[in-house]
């Protein structure tokens, strides 16, 4: 008879594996408290212009900004914004999209809503803010209802703040939470990745940013373009009837800007369009500081088209990219009052890789941080070569996030011996992300002992990553009640990964309802892994109701043994339509038992030619239920001779079902003394 055995739900928990920790260095704090900390004001009275939003093309009469129209993100931004501001050690409210999408005015917006009564501090670019939760502690007085650390563009300002987990916690004790926009291309390019687990995407970027943003679309829906035109404002009315365009940059003008941008060379500014795509250019390689006329002159050779015609003399190109355009900015916008520092006008996109020329100027004229970041941004479109030109020299002059990164570096192309020697050199200065890269370094080689004081070292200076890797090699040694004890250190300062593993830990000790719980809090935070593994648990309480809801979560977050899982227990009800589909989507993302339950969701439909098919699809990657199964199907056919193949395979694989049924049909045939071997 068919073996009937639909494979368990699939009891091994998925466990997180090892973080490379983002690695930052900044020069020492001046003690000396900045203006812009005595000049903090309520929320509700803060200037929106002032705080990053766009200009918009005037009305009729001459009016400024119109009138705000509701997203459909705002009430996720408010949710989050009221989350931090009620938990202890605060958080990051972090908002991204596009240029011009509307997200700083967005979160601007929503900080009025939700937190109009705490101080707003708006930090410059380059300010240094490691010292901020002791000067905001110094006047708790003077802003009873807490405080806001407003940084738009962040980008601009993470390699002086020195912004990382532990200081956003830090901010969070002296009663602030920090509000923040960033352009979606930065976030891109400066974030480690939440998902890879190889070392180099893990390990390079800025560990502030795996903060889940809220992502504010360019793009308006019909919802949203239909409470624009509701709105009275005739600009508004406008821009939501052209569909070819997001409202907001409408209003900010950023498709004009664009198309006059585009237009230069055909108009008879060849000369005035590369400055521009020189000034887009460097900002795309990672450059954030103003720029001066004769650093986009450097560059803007290489985006000169082939003559003829002959580009326009230089004094009027300067002019035709710096004029405001309808009252609104230039192609080139001022960054100072005097006119010496210029930016791109931040809506102004080039397709295609950078030229040489591009790099080669961003390498020249930057230094510290920002030539660490044009690194990070040379690293994350594979240029490896350009980042370890940016990050060499920063090495060798002691700066320790270069060290890291050129480490790291080192080892992802294989040059090992050199990773280890930077590694090595940056962690014996003391600093705890030093000591977390060098201790992963030594534990992916195999040498857990000489990576354990190093892991125990960055992770009694509370870096998180640090103590959920110490765990992991505790468990991985055996010692689990210290492992137990760093995963918990770690999940208490939000370490998802770390939530996932002590639930691990708890629920194979027996503390299943312990383990419920933090597994709940992975999985409220988007954790598709931790999401199976609640449903898992679950599963094995028998609460079916809920484990099938979580095992359907984390199946539609792409969790593909949740998809194979949520089958079985939809095949179980009955519910044999959606369980196939379930298993189908399984199947495609490259479960291999949900090709056999596919299979025998087919056989037990009386559907053979299908079953026999999925049967062989998992035969062949050595299922031995498959083979015996499948030897089932081809007997029950007739074919006998297949069926006693497929009997054999699967018996020598170990299957003991198909022993006994190999040996029944050797019988059957006369072949005794075979029979008897098995």
């Amino acid at each position: 008879m068919v073996d009937n055995r639909t494979r368990d739900n699939h009891g091994v928990s998925i466990q997180a594996r090892d973080i490379n920790g983002p690695i930052t260095v900044h020069p020492r704090t001046d003690a000396s408290v900045p203006g812009w900390v005595d000049t903090a004001l309520p929320v509700h009275r803060c200037d929106v212009g002032e705080l990053g939003v766009h200009n918009a093309l005037p009305g009729d009469e001459g009016e400024g900004l119109p009138p705000y129209v509701a997203r459909d993100v705002d009430e996720e931004i408010d949710r989050r914004l009221a989350a931090v501001s009620e938990a202890p050690r605060g958080g990051l409210v972090l908002v991204t999209g596009a240029s011009t999408s509307g997200k700083t005015r967005a979160l601007v917006e929503a900080l009025g809503r939700t937190l109009p009564d705490r101080m707003l501090v708006a930090p410059p670019e380059g300010a240094d803010l490691r010292a901020l939760p002791a000067w905001l502690g110094e006047r708790a007085e003077s802003a009873p209802q807490g405080w806001v650390v407003w940084l738009d563009d962040l980008e601009r300002h993470l390699g002086s703040s020195g912004l990382t987990p532990t200081l956003v916690a830090e901010l969070g004790l002296a009663g602030a939470v920090v509000a923040a926009t960033i352009r979606r291309n930065h976030l891109e390019a400066l974030r480690p990745s939440p998902t890879d687990r190889a070392f180099t995407a893990e390990g390079v970027g800025y560990a502030v940013l795996k903060t889940p943003p809220v992502v504010v679309e360019r793009r308006w829906n019909p919802q949203e373009r239909d409470r624009a035109r509701a709105s009275g404002d005739e600009r508004l009315v406008q821009a939501a009837d052209d569909e070819r365009f997001g409202v907001a940059e409408q209003l900010a003008a950023g498709p004009l800007l664009q198309q006059a941008w585009n237009g230069g060379p055909d108009g008879g500014h060849a000369r005035g369009y590369a400055l521009v795509a020189a000034a887009v250019g460097l900002a795309e390689a990672g450059v954030s500081s103003p720029l001066t006329r004769e650093q986009i002159q450097a560059v803007h050779v290489a985006y000169l088209p082939a003559p003829p015609p002959l580009p326009e003399e230089d004094d009027q190109a300067w002019e035709w990219a710096t004029c405001p355009r309808s009252g609104m900015a230039g192609l080139l916008v001022p960054a100072d009052h005097e006119g010496r520092r210029w930016r791109a006008f931040d809506y102004l996109t080039h397709q295609g890789p950078l030229p040489e020329a591009v790099w080669r100027t961003a390498l020249e004229t930057t230094t510290g941080q920002e030539r660490l970041d044009v690194g990070l941004t040379a690293h994350s479109a594979d240029l490896y070569d350009v980042a370890e030109a940016a990050w060499t020299p920063l090495a060798e002059q002691g700066y320790n996030a270069a060290m890291v990164d050129l480490g790291l570096l080192l080892e992802e192309v294989g040059r090992v011996g050199e990773a280890e020697a930077w590694l090595r050199r940056a962690a014996g200065k003391g600093e705890i992300n030093a000591m977390h890269a060098f201790g992963i370094l030594l534990y992916r080689s195999g040498r857990l002992e000489e990576a354990e004081p190093w892991y125990r070292r960055a992770a009694e200076g509370g870096l998180a990553g640090a103590m959920f890797n110490f765990g992991l090699l505790l468990q991985e040694v055996g010692r689990l009640e210290e492992a137990e004890s760093w995963y918990r250190r770690a999940a208490d300062v939000d370490e998802i990964d770390a939530m996932g593993n002590l639930a691990i830990l708890l629920s194979r000790s027996g503390r299943f309802g312990e383990a419920e719980s933090w597994y709940r809090r992975a999985a409220e935070k988007g954790r598709s892994d931790a999401m199976f593994n609640l449903g898992l648990l679950l599963k094995g309480l028998g609460r079916d109701g809920e484990a099938e809801a979580w095992f359907r979560w984390a199946a539609e977050e792409g969790e593909v043994k949740a998809m194979n899982n949520l089958g079985l227990m939809l095949e179980e009800a009955g519910r044999i339509g959606e369980a196939e589909a379930w298993y189908r989507r399984a199947v495609d993302g490259g479960d291999t038992e949900a090709v056999f339950n596919l299979g025998l969701l087919m056989h037990r439909e009386g559907r053979s030619k299908g079953a026999e098919e999925w049967y062989r699809r998992a035969a062949a990657e050595g299922d031995p239920g498959a083979m015996s199964n499948l030897g089932v199907l081809l007997n029950d056919a007739g074919r006998v001779e297949e069926a006693v193949s497929w009997f054999r395979q699967a018996a020598e694989a170990g299957h003991p079902g198909a022993a006994h049924n190999l040996a029944v049909l050797l019988g059957e045939a006369g072949r005794g003394r075979e029979a008897e071997a098995w």
